[in-house]
């Protein structure tokens, strides 16, 4: 699931911010992770 609520994130911002592109939205998605914005809590069953 985690992948996938990630993509969600670069997409929305490619569609919210004219000119952006798969780069940009990658480096704003590890720019937000870096200062601990965006924190993911991820568990594994197995």
């Amino acid at each position: 699931m985690a992948p996938g609520v990630r993509e969600a994130f670069r997409r929305l911002y490619r569609e919210s911010t004219p000119g952006a592109d798969g780069a940009a939205a990658g480096r704003w998605l590890d720019g937000l992770i870096a200062d601990g914005r965006y924190v993911e809590d991820v568990y594994a069953a197995g």
